[in-house]
């Protein structure tokens, strides 16, 4: 043993002497540590699979390995080469080589990384630590610990592993290492500086994974810098995720070239990288500017062959150079400094506060989008035109693409040099949504494309109205819904008269595509399916999939349940016959989501959202309204599931992204604010809640006129924070205010009008003003039954209410009336397993009980826990509220020592839990009540008899009959304590 070269988290590397070849070479130790990922197990699997990886390979640029084998005290060794030199990190610093110089270690590290691929294998840890250079400048890969065998069959460089990470079949696992899970499901390898999304994600890593590692330490190295911001794993994974790459330094002496290759192959999307490492490598090491003097030497050589060949020679070079760098030229007047001032104008012109920092959002994202556009267009071009590796049909396929592309984003900055309020409001979302780029690479898919008309004045029509509807797109996208509407129109009307089906298709799904945003139903299901019916007939596959995806999603929300289910099938086997995972595939689970929910099954509707935010976020990116919708989605189903911890960190997160990507003071920040407030209030954190309301006012005094109905909801939200606080007359002066707003703004029967008449006549039923509580009341059921359908959810909380001031009233019979009538709408409306329409039932039982029905009662709370148990969680106070009933229940029916075991799980959970005072106070009563029937713990009755009786005191008209049996026990049990 010589001396210790190093350590890191894989082991202890020593300098050794191997005396039987007598040669140097380096000893790699395992180290033992308990609390690492996987523990020692994991570990030695890592280590012999580090071993068998290397020692398969025999490349000049790769670390070679001598041998492999336990030690004494049971750990592992691996015996490697020794390479005397450093680290290419190391190198680079040392000796400040030119961008050539670092360019040629790369390629040659490239290489050694080239060979592990075509040996089926997967670094997943590339970076220049784990790279070395000897003193004779030879470049070599090695510490392959996080390595794994492909599974490939044909092409083992590209093949994923299993993306179950965690789970192996047992005969691979034990007869070959490598065929061992590398960690847990859920566990994350690899240095966050240099991951490629997939290993954020935690899903399936290939070939291209290590190329995207590759790509970022090459820019470090050539740029001095990361493509990526961030100083955190959260914020470096965030940017990664959303393809933030940053501009090369202006004073970088590296070629441009270099940097558009590198593009490519930090793209997020595996597929949309190159096909392999060594396609990259290709490009890299073939200089333009050697091989323009290669072709000048030709040229040269023919010169003295013939003057003719120079003069064709000539002109074939200039044809094929301006063919190959006229892409700038193509975005004159679309985004050039003329266009960019003309938009930043308007934006400012508009006076709004966040006007300034939504300009610079959206000038980054399209100046990041035309240079994409620029490279790839003259990378298809020199394709084609001087590399020849594509043909000239798959070239103008491209190109075809690339010119769509570029429509799109001719009419959308046409639309921003226009901008009003709403257009800078949802610029963000919009400039997000410009199609990407990387389709225009997908060459099956280009090719599985229709084919264009074969008369030449039909195709100028066709391609006149794919213009049109590029803006019609570009100004639904930014809110200009009248607008977006009369051009669907009239491009539908006028494609009506092509003999092309294809464009007939597109013009009809985008007017319904445009009607569903701007919220314009009439009509949509019969265009779409005309839609799809066109697609099908003339093998518009990609229209013929968004169109069965819409159909799902509104039949999704405004039934009949069997035609979502029809187009939901319809939509599924499209999607995966196309093999589509991006857009379209996120609006699938989202449509899947909103039908879930609407059945009551929030779980699977939470899973379906989430699915389809993660998706939306990849494709669309954080800032757009989709994306940000499918977010908000996804938290609606968490609420319903009384998932407070989970609801708080996805808000917090979607707070985040919006703040990240829109910027602190844009006005989309109020909902989820308030929404956030809400749970902080909940929660108990009062004073956080009514800063971040404070925050909201700050936004809306700034972004929205008096007279906006976003002020209405922020009345809502605040009135809703003082009736936490046990402010009812502050929370009743809101609610009055959010009714006056709503009256004004959207007319006597709005639905949002209904639902804050609700609240006032809450807030009134709290303060005991019961015949103002009852008229509020009774004016919503009279505004809702005009279209009980569309208003099932405030009618039924409408009659709900009047039930209750029915029973606090004593006047039993009438409130199990209106409880059944409640219960018959919701089940015609959301049918009798949803939540909202058990949440009746037990209400039910609870008049019940309240008539001295106690074995009815029972019978009902009985039946409702399993799926109030499935529903909400065996933890959650929802979840438990017929086990309180059940409780009570046995209580009252003399069963007191089997109702104590149950009430004291209730109590767990209201205790543990912010709910209101009025629920606790009814837990503690019944176990107290259950505790003296049984002779047992009278201390503890007392005690939860006196907090029971404080909190019903507030309100001694409410809970007139709780108080009287209360004081009666009392006097019963503890006749000292009642005398004054």
């Amino acid at each position: 043993m010589l001396h210790q070269l190093g350590q890191g988290g894989m082991g202890v590397v020593l300098a050794a002497y191997d005396t039987r070849l007598d040669r140097r070479v380096a000893l790699k130790l395992l180290r033992y540590t308990r609390d690492s990922v996987g523990g020692n197990s994991d570990r030695k699997a890592r280590q012999v699979r580090e071993a068998m990886a290397m020692a398969r390979l025999s490349h000049p640029n790769v670390v070679a390995v001598y041998d492999v084998g336990p030690l004494e005290d049971g750990s592992l060794f691996i015996a490697m080469e020794y390479v005397q030199g450093q680290t290419l990190r190391h190198w680079c610093e040392s000796t400040s080589p030119s961008w050539r110089a670092v360019l040629d270690a790369y390629l040659a590290a490239g290489k050694g990384l080239a060979a592990a691929h075509a040996a089926g294998l997967v670094h997943r840890d590339f970076k220049p630590d784990n790279v070395l250079v000897d003193h004779n400048g030879r470049v070599r890969v090695t510490d392959f610990g996080l390595a794994r065998q492909s599974e490939a069959t044909t092409d083992p460089a590209l093949k994923p592993p299993s993306s179950e990470v965690g789970i192996v079949d047992e005969p691979d696992a034990s007869s070959n290492p490598l065929g061992l899970p590398l960690t847990r499901k859920g566990a994350i390898l690899g240095t966050p500086a240099y991951m490629a999304p997939e290993q954020f994600r935690d899903t399936a890593v290939d070939a291209r994974s290590d190329q995207f590692s590759f790509a970022v330490a090459l820019w470090e190295a050539l740029y001095g810098e990361f493509p990526f911001e961030g100083d955190t794993f959260a914020v470096r994974e965030e940017n990664v995720l959303a393809a933030r790459i940053k501009s090369p330094p202006p004073d970088a002496r590296v070629p441009s070239w270099v940097h558009h290759v590198l593009l490519r192959a930090l793209n997020p999307q595996p597929e949309a990288r190159y096909h392999s490492l060594d396609a990259l490598l290709a490009l890299l090491a073939r200089d333009p500017a050697h091989v323009r003097r290669w072709w000048l030497t030709a040229t040269a050589m023919l010169i003295l062959a013939t003057c003719s060949g120079l003069l064709a020679y000539d002109a074939w070079n200039q044809q094929h150079t301006h063919l190959c760098t006229s892409a700038p030229e193509k975005l004159t007047g679309i985004w050039d400094n003329s266009r960019q001032q003309a938009i930043e104008k308007a934006f400012l012109a508009t006076g709004l506060p966040y006007a300034r920092d939504t300009w610079e959002h959206v000038r980054k994202s399209l100046h990041a989008y035309s240079e994409a556009w620029t490279g790839m267009h003259r990378e298809t071009c020199e394709a084609t035109r001087i590399r020849g590796e594509q043909s000239e049909d798959v070239m103008s396929l491209r190109m075809v693409c690339l010119e769509n592309r570029r429509q799109d984003l001719a009419a959308l900055t046409e639309v921003f040099t226009d901008a009003n309020p709403t257009v800078v409001e949802k610029a963000i979302s919009a400039a997000s949504a410009l199609r990407p780029l990387q389709g225009c690479a997908d060459v099956e898919a280009l090719m599985a494309e229709v084919k264009p008309p074969e008369d030449a004045t039909t195709r100028q029509e066709v391609a006149t109205a794919r213009a049109q509807l590029a803006r019609v797109k570009a100004l639904t996208e930014a809110g200009r819904y009248e607008d977006a509407l009369t051009l669907a129109t009239a491009v539908t009307t006028s494609t009506a008269r092509l003999d092309y089906k294809p464009i007939q298709a597109e013009a009809l799904f985008m007017q319904a595509w445009t009607q569903i945003i701007s919220g314009q139903n009439q009509d949509v299901p019969q265009m779409l399916t005309e839609a799809f019916v066109l697609a099908l007939a003339s093998r518009h596959d990609s229209i013929r999939t968004a169109a069965a995806v819409r159909l799902m999603g509104y039949y999704s929300k405004h039934g009949p349940q069997e035609e979502n289910d029809r187009w939901k099938h319809f939509a599924e086997a499209l999607l995966d016959r196309m093999g589509e995972r991006g857009e379209l595939r996120a609006t699938f689970f989202n449509n899947q989501g909103l039908a879930f929910y609407h059945q009551g099954r929030f779980a699977e509707a939470h899973e379906s959202f989430d699915r389809a935010f993660v998706l939306a976020q990849q494709t669309l990116g954080p800032a757009h309204a989709t994306t940000l919708r499918y977010a908000s989605n996804s938290l609606a189903a968490l609420g319903n599931l009384d998932r407070v911890d989970e609801s708080l960190r996805a808000l917090e997160t979607l707070v985040r992204l919006g703040e990240n990507n829109l910027g602190p003071g844009h006005p989309f920040l109020t909902q989820p604010l308030m929404n956030l407030a809400n749970i902080y209030a909940l929660q108990g954190r009062n004073a956080e809640a009514r800063r971040l309301l404070d925050r909201v006012r700050e936004i809306g005094q700034q972004a929205y006129r008096s007279d906006s109905e976003e002020w209405a909801h922020f009345h809502i939200s605040y009135g809703d924070l003082e009736a936490t606080e046990g402010h009812e007359a502050a929370a009743l002066k809101h609610y009055n205010e959010a009714v006056r707003r709503f009256r004004e703004l959207m007319g006597p029967e709005s639905p949002y009008l209904m639902q804050a008449l609700v609240s006032v006549a809450e807030a009134q039923t709290s303060l005991e003003q019961l015949s103002e509580a009852q008229r509020t009341f009774q004016q919503v059921v009279e505004l809702a039954k005009k279209d009980p359908k569309k208003h099932e959810h405030v009618y039924t909380r409408a009659l709900v209410g009047l039930a209750d001031l029915h029973d606090a009233r004593g006047q039993y019979e009438k409130a199990l009336r209106l409880h059944q009538q409640a219960l018959d709408l919701r089940e015609r409306n959301l049918g009798p397993e949803h939540i909202n329409t058990a949440l009746i039932r037990v209400n039910i039982g609870s008049s019940y009980l309240a008539q001295g029905q106690a074995a009815r009662a029972l019978a009902i709370f009985e039946k409702e826990l399993a799926l109030f148990e499935k529903m909400m969680g065996v933890d959650s106070p929802i979840g438990v509220l017929p086990l309180e009933g059940k409780g009570e229940a046995l209580q009252r029916l003399g069963r007191a020592t089997e109702a104590i075991p149950v009430l004291e799980r209730v109590l767990r959970v209201v205790e543990s839990h912010p709910v209101r005072p009025a629920y606790r106070a009814s837990a503690q009563f019944a176990m107290a009540r259950a505790l003296w029937d049984a002779g047992q713990q009278p201390e503890r009755s007392l005690k939860l008899a006196h907090s029971a009786q404080a909190t019903f005191s507030r309100a001694p008209i409410l809970y007139a009959k709780a108080l009287a049996e209360l004081d009666a026990l009392l006097k019963q049990h503890a006749p000292e304590a009642t005398v004054p």
